[in-house]
């Protein structure tokens, strides 16, 4: 059966458990012939498992409770990291002190600029500090390049991304995580299906998420191997920076996949007290498989 599976982004190494799935023909020994989407927005998977278009899709779980999707539902949550907002050092002290803050994001809209306005306001009111004037910033997913060309910050920071390459590059920085401010992490990646593939293909959606855990099993355990395949499919050459990626972020799959439905609760609870969201417990429930 053909599936097509799109990404939440360009490839990298966060997709790996399906690189080594098609490496090792674990898709083709189970009559699956994957496809792998690299999307032009963000939404795009969620628009197009909508209308049945497709037949799976990753991204953040934040955006699955959103608002609520009729046709969407998670099959599970298969990687997290940590993250969320990076400072220089001179823009932390420009952030106590009160002066203007500069974000850099890869997106700017009400629902991920009040995100990160809330964990500046929570870590200021934990110092007794204030600072109000808080410019957020479009630009590309290049956060380091933008902090060193004078950024006091980047937002949708990751540790496996950012945190690793902030550390080869000896930048001294301040790191304002999510879990630092008591906001439920949603750094993470779940699987998507559209209802109706899901409800029609049980079996076959049970025996995709048995691949991806074999895939992660296999990768978890040997580094050369993923950094090899990584390389293999994406076509691109081996570097320092890429290395070091992908070796912090092959320990961070789900092996099996975690629940989702338990698991983001606290992230559902979150987004409506902050009235980001406004889907009932109900619809909430009825996105999970």
């Amino acid at each position: 059966m053909k599936i097509k599976l799109a990404l939440e982004w360009f490839i990298n190494p966060d997709h790996l458990p399906f690189i080594v799935g098609l490496d090792k023909a674990l898709y083709k020994k189970n009559n699956i012939d994957l496809e792998i989407i690299e999307p032009k927005g963000h939404y795009d998977g969620f628009k197009e498992l909508a209308n049945n278009n497709i037949q799976l899709a990753t991204n953040e779980p934040l955006h699955l409770i959103e608002k609520y999707q009729n046709n969407i539902c998670s099959i599970g949550n298969f990687f997290e990291t940590n993250g969320g907002i990076i400072f220089t050092t001179k823009g932390y002290e420009n952030l106590v002190n009160g002066k203007e803050i500069k974000i850099t994001s890869p997106v700017s809209n009400p629902v991920t600029d009040k995100i990160a306005n809330d964990i500046i306001q929570r870590h200021l009111k934990k110092i007794n500090k204030t600072n109000n004037n808080i410019k957020i910033a479009a630009n590309d997913f290049y956060h380091i390049k933008h902090l060193k060309a004078g950024f006091d910050a980047a937002w949708l920071c990751f540790e496996n991304f950012e945190g690793v390459e902030s550390k080869l590059e000896d930048l001294e920085v301040k790191k304002l995580y999510l879990e630092d401010v008591e906001i439920p992490n949603f750094c993470a990646l779940d699987v998507f299906a559209s209802k109706s593939f899901a409800s029609a293909n049980k079996n076959l959606v049970n025996d995709f998420k048995s691949m991806a855990q074999e895939s992660i099993k296999i990768l978890s355990s040997n580094l050369d191997y993923s950094k090899s395949s990584y390389y293999s499919y994406t076509k691109t050459k081996p570097s320092r920076l890429m290395d070091n990626i992908i070796k912090d972020t092959i320990h961070r799959f789900k092996n099996p996949f975690d629940k989702s439905k338990n698991k983001w609760k606290k992230l559902h609870n979150y987004v409506v007290t902050q009235k980001i969201s406004n889907i009932s417990d109900d619809q909430y429930s009825d996105m999970f498989i």
